[in-house]
């Protein structure tokens, strides 16, 4: 698994799925959803801000431009002709730049990915994808420290604690309702041996995921407390072009700070570049300094060592143990998006190569609400139902997991790019 450290030099900001507009809204609240595709977005731009300085474009003129003009919204005339222009000026540029198709592709421009096609572009603006296919995908990002880059994962919600004094780490276990005498069902439901429990809030270390994937639980000194608090700022709206204040305009935002600088937490990005580009675009330093979340705050990103995640996690007779018993579960290290609360079956069933699952307990937990900004496209993307970090399926199956099944990925319509198998 190829690696990137990224060290913020300043507060992030991370924003929730809430609208926020000065005078309407006075705060602009923090999310705390650390999503792979904000730093996958901001690597994209970073090799595409630095193309572009080497061949001396500008930027913008690959963005849509929209019409201003407050006294009414943009027809669909416009919108057309806005995307005529933006394809024909891209067009131009291709037949002087035999580079520029390519860097195009890596990032997944939306004009490169449909063709250059008006009306499959209008068709875009009117139902925006979930995501557009690139060469390089952030599968995950984690919280590490500096010094170590090791990963710190979400609890996943089968995790919890006693809620009394001694709060001590306990496992669900799916149990068949048939047990607890309720007929004619085939569902399993996940209880604890204790009666009163309380949700674990924090990360678990690596170690602890080996654990954790092998049917265990983490224990105290394995889980650590989130490593960031929310720091308020206050600012006032700039007008456009004058940069002047707009008197009654002020608002106040949240925003995330690293805890501890002396220990200088971080984040480790896992990502997939499997035709080595970022040892093409981003090789001419040892840090980068790439522009991460809301505002645009600076963070360095480096390269760090690769990972052989099958062996650390001794996934090989981890495979066997789980063939044999016939039933996994899993684990959700990053966001997904269904389009519902569960993934769907039949890819699942493409992905592991088993004949037939069987969903007999989830955990899905509190769904996020994830939206966004398409630059290319200059639009807002739609607010989507995803299902957090933390998640957890219990499954059965026939026939065998392939074995090389250890990072689930699937991007395509869904997007499910960071998932663990493990036993019950």
């Amino acid at each position: 698994m190829k690696r990137l450290f990224i060290e913020p030099l300043d507060v992030l900001m991370f924003r929730s799925e809430r609208p926020f507009i000065a005078r309407e809204s006075h705060v602009a609240k923090f999310s705390e959803i650390i999503f792979p595709l904000t730093f996958e977005g901001a690597i994209k731009s970073k090799i595409f801000l630095e193309f572009c300085k080497r061949k001396d474009y500008l930027p913008s003129d690959f963005q849509r431009k929209k019409k201003r003009d407050r006294k009414r919204d943009e027809t669909e005339n416009d919108v057309k002709k806005s995307l005529e222009k933006l394809v024909n000026f891209v067009k131009e540029k291709i037949s002087k730049d035999a580079e520029l198709p390519e860097i195009l592709e890596v990032i997944g421009y939306p004009p490169a990915v449909v063709g250059y096609d008006i009306n499959k572009l209008l068709e875009i603006l009117e139902t925006p994808p979930l995501n557009y296919p690139s060469k390089i995908n952030v599968l995950g990002v984690f919280f590490s420290k500096k010094d170590k880059k090791e990963e710190y994962f979400p609890i996943p919600n089968d995790i919890v604690r006693k809620d009394d004094k001694d709060d001590e780490i306990l496992k669900l276990t799916p149990i068949l309702k048939g047990e607890l005498k309720i007929p004619n069902t085939e569902n399993y439901v996940c209880f604890s041996t204790h009666s009163k429990i309380k949700q674990n809030i924090g990360l678990m270390s690596f170690n602890a995921l080996k654990d954790y994937l092998w049917g265990g639980k983490p224990n105290k000194s394995q889980i650590i407390d989130n490593p960031y608090k929310t720091e308020l700022r206050t600012g006032i709206q700039l007008k456009k072009g004058t940069k002047t204040t707009v008197t009654g305009h002020l608002y106040t935002a949240e925003f995330l700070r690293l805890k501890d600088w002396k220990k200088h937490w971080g984040f480790v990005v896992w990502i997939e570049d499997e035709h080595g580009l970022l040892d093409e675009y981003l090789s001419k330093n040892e840090n980068e300094v790439i522009r991460l979340g809301g505002e645009g705050k600076g963070a360095i990103c480096t390269k760090i060592d690769e990972i052989n995640l099958a062996d650390k996690l001794g996934f090989s007779d981890l495979i066997e143990k789980i063939n044999e018993e016939r039933k996994f579960k899993l684990y959700l290290a990053s966001p997904s998006y269904f389009n519902g609360h569960e993934p769907p079956s039949d890819r699942l069933e493409k992905e592991l190569g088993v004949k037939e699952l069987r969903l007999r307990a989830k955990l899905p937990g509190k769904p996020i609400y994830i939206g966004g900004y398409d630059f290319a496209m200059n639009m807002e993307k739609p607010l989507r139902r995803w299902v957090n970090a933390g998640a957890v399926y219990y499954y059965e199956f026939d026939g065998e997991i392939k074995r090389d099944s250890l990072l689930i990925k699937i991007i395509k319509n869904i997007d499910m790019r960071c998932a663990f198998i493990g036993r019950w």
